[in-house]
């Protein structure tokens, strides 16, 4: 193949990464690998078809085993010592939530499936507190319950 198709591709591949999918740096490392055989082609090495495609398998395999996992992490990972979900935050219930019933919160910017953990119902409308985060699923207890609009009448 032309090096110019293998440096198209290449750079298709890192655009996409980086445009258009989140695939946790996959594409990038495919993407490299194919920049890199258009370069040695480029370079002069004349590779046949069958040699360039086994050149492009190895360098995409190799990179993505040895470095994919750590480069992914120092640019996804956040920083040292941050957690991404602290326990002890705030999320607002939208609706009646039965002890481990699940229910969808807004927490910090971002729509959670919410566990009610707690030993008592969370009425709707009532603020509950992020006790861990189990994967995608926040885990949740109720605070102080909402009030009722016959409970603030009888209390009147």
């Amino acid at each position: 193949m032309p090096w110019w198709i293998w440096l198209i591709g290449g750079l298709a591949l890192m655009g996409v990464e980086l445009t258009a999918v989140d695939a946790a740096f996959y594409l990038m490392f495919l993407g490299a690998a194919a920049v890199l055989v258009g370069l040695l082609e480029l370079g002069g090495v004349g590779l046949p078809a069958w040699g360039q495609w086994l050149v492009y398998a190895i360098l995409a395999v190799t990179s993505l085993v040895l470095f994919r996992k750590r480069l992914y992490s120092r640019l996804r990972g956040g920083l040292p010592g941050y957690e991404s979900v602290s326990a002890g935050g705030l999320v607002n219930v939208a609706e009646d939530l039965a002890v481990g019933g699940e229910t969808r919160v807004r927490y910090r910017g971002t729509e959670w499936t919410a566990r009610n953990l707690g030993p008592a119902v969370i009425a709707a409308g009532a603020t509950a507190r992020v006790v861990q985060a189990e994967g995608t699923v926040l885990e949740i207890e109720g605070l102080v319950p909402a009030k009722v609009a016959g409970d603030a009448e009888q209390g009147a």
